[in-house]
């Protein structure tokens, strides 16, 4: 017989102590980890956040500067700036042949309209030569002066040249075909190289249906000119937010703070389809004009001296327009998270944002989320841009011994 023993033996599993200890362990780690992870979002949405606004404030500069460095090509004398452009379309009548335009909205973001010409011919005016004539019931313009440089649908402004700083409408018309392929027609018959027509039975759009309205009586042939625009581009920059504070015409459902734009429809009514998306992330937008009022002495402007977001009323305030400087105000793509409170301190509630020109307003919440917006980060962009075609324009004219 064999004895028993009963005494007890260890176990091999964890006891509680070590099994507490192991959970201690591991929170420990999970916090650690929790932590890691957290700044590292933190530094992810920084890095991409300031890396989309620094991207949508870049391409929002260089987009406008790159139209503003054409805008007023196709004007063939400064002293044709802001006649009145008269036509059959609704569109395009009734607007001031300038460069560009700033328009302020109170309390909101700023407007650049501009326009220039897409032909290649813009850079010199035609004339009408010796002998010619022209009412408002022609539908030809003959014996004109780089007449081979034009094209059919080619949009055309008319500046009949009142002089010594009048201003006078200035007609709208569309080349309904050239020489090339209209020549021996109309009455008389078109001459190769110096006519053109503007048939008014081919596009009421432009020319009518009977009598070309806008064109005045008669024409003065010696001062005339006749300013080849192409497509003619009008295009309008402004800031989106939600519910159109900024008054975007027409726009809707469009991204809260986005730089849209519109080129000025030609056969349709203004609507959201009209406006094309530039950017994201730009909530504000400020320009102004650049003046030289001369006062260094010389007699071509050349050097800003005043800048303001006045719009000129007449012909000498256009004249000495020879700079536009702008700037924009970006949010980051992403907003910080909010501290255990609930509040956001990314940005300071008495941040001020400044440019060349003052002091942005404050931003308002990110829509339709209703982000507080200091919860995002924000950056200025801003830069000058001179109107070289006004700096053109604005050399002695070689074409009239008129008196400006």
């Amino acid at each position: 017989m064999y004895a028993v023993d009963y005494r007890m033996h260890p176990s091999s599993g964890f006891g509680l102590v070590e099994i507490m200890v192991a959970i201690v362990i591991s929170l420990l780690a999970s916090l650690a980890i929790y932590q890691t992870f957290n700044t590292s979002e933190g530094f992810r949405r920084s890095t991409l956040g300031n890396g989309n606004a620094q991207s949508s404030g870049g391409i929002a500069i260089m987009q406008i500067q790159k139209e503003l460095e054409r805008a007023g090509y196709g004007i063939g004398s400064n002293r044709a700036l802001n006649c009145n452009v008269v036509s059959q379309n609704p569109n395009y009548t009734n607007f001031p042949l300038v460069p560009v335009r700033i328009t302020s909205v109170p309390g909101g973001s700023d407007q650049i309209s501009l326009m220039y010409s897409t032909s290649a011919a813009a850079g010199m005016p035609a004339m009408f030569g010796e002998g010619t004539t022209h009412t408002n019931n022609d539908d030809q313009f003959v014996n004109i002066l780089l007449a081979s440089q034009y094209r059919a649908n080619d949009l055309v402004v008319v500046w009949p040249d009142p002089g010594r700083q009048a201003q006078a409408n200035c007609p709208l018309f569309q080349v309904t075909c050239t020489n090339a392929t209209c020549s021996g027609t109309g009455t008389p018959a078109a001459t190769p190289g110096k006519d053109f027509l503007l048939r008014h039975t081919a596009n009421a759009l432009w020319n009518g249906t009977a009598l070309n309205q806008p064109f005045p009586t008669s024409l003065p042939m010696n001062t005339t000119r006749l300013f080849n625009f192409g497509a003619m581009v009008r295009r309008t920059y402004c800031v989106y937010l939600e519910g159109n504070p900024n008054q975007c015409r027409g726009a809707n459902d469009t991204t809260d703070g986005s730089l849209i734009s519109m080129d000025m429809p030609k056969d349709r009514a203004i609507d959201q389809n009209s406006w094309t998306s530039t950017t994201e992330n730009v909530i504000q937008l400020r320009a102004e004009y650049g003046f030289d009022t001369n006062t260094d002495g010389d007699n071509i402007p050349n050097n800003v001296s005043v800048w303001n977001n006045t719009t000129p009323t007449n012909l000498l305030g256009w004249q000495q327009l020879i700079a536009i400087r702008y700037g924009v105000l970006v949010r980051s793509n992403y907003p910080e998270k909010p501290d255990r409170a609930g509040n956001c301190s990314t940005t300071a509630s008495n941040a001020i944002f400044t440019w060349a020109g003052g002091a942005f307003t404050t931003p308002t919440n990110a829509q339709p989320s209703n982000t507080n917006w200091q919860c995002y980060r924000y950056t200025v962009h801003e830069t000058v841009v001179p109107l070289r075609n006004q700096m053109f324009a604005n050399q002695p004219n070689l074409l009239s011994t008129a008196a400006p």
